[in-house]
């Protein structure tokens, strides 16, 4: 379902601003100034008891960083669509619109994709738009880029992530997945692989890696074979 801008809400903890460079691109960031204080807050345990849900996406993941590095010193078709997954705060879609994609945000949660949209806004951009969107129910458009980070931190994602990408990657697309070096990295690259998708894998240098690694990022690229 596309999202329309709106106004950023009263959160736990307020917001905060916050300054990132990467390689020789500078962005603004508003983001949570306190994301530890959405795990207190009654509607987020009530959404917990729900369903299991986890405010994930007020945080600022280390993985972003790399990911968004790799992203701005690799060239892409111009003004290309790609969709982050998961896009959180929006720092690895900052990055594709930096390099002159035209990317679509999104996320499970309504703030998240609210919140990655104010971030493209306040940083110049207008190449850009948000859908709230739920791995488990994947949309009929197709994307030549998908884009993704730290999304594959528990094993009941990958199936759901892959399930997506069997039917919003483009014929020919590519999906890129950061990883940074969490437990179940390896379990995916190997479903991936099961499922007939033809997975490289890259470490932060970009140097290849003959297969996945704990502790380290890693960033999956995902085509078909």
């Amino acid at each position: 379902m596309q999202t329309t801008a709106k106004p950023l809400p009263m959160i736990p903890g307020g917001w905060g601003e916050r300054e990132i460079v990467i390689g020789s691109s500078r962005f603004r960031l508003t983001l949570p100034a306190k994301p530890d204080a959405f795990l207190d807050d009654a509607g987020v345990r009530a959404a917990h008891d729900r369903s299991g849900y986890m405010p994930y996406w007020p945080y600022l993941w280390p993985a972003s960083f790399p990911m968004g590095e790799a992203i701005l010193r690799t060239d892409w078709p111009p003004g290309a669509a790609a969709l982050e997954i998961g896009a959180g705060i929006g720092l690895v879609g900052l990055a594709a619109l930096a390099r002159g994609l035209r990317v679509t945000f999104s996320d499970y949660c309504d703030d998240a994709v609210n919140l990655a949209m104010h971030n493209a806004r306040q940083n110049g951009y207008e190449n850009f738009e948000g859908i709230i969107l739920d791995w488990r129910e994947p949309l009929s458009t197709r994307f030549p880029v998908i884009l993704g980070c730290d999304v594959v931190y528990e094993t009941a994602n990958h199936r759901p992530i892959l399930g997506l990408l069997d039917m919003m990657l483009a014929p020919g697309g590519t999906c890129w997945l950061g990883d940074g070096g969490r437990q179940h990295g390896g379990a995916f690259w190997r479903l991936a692989r099961e499922r007939g998708w033809n997975v490289g894998l890259r470490n932060a240098r970009g140097e290849p890696l003959d297969e996945p690694i704990v502790g380290e990022f890693q960033l999956m690229t995902l085509a078909r074979n």
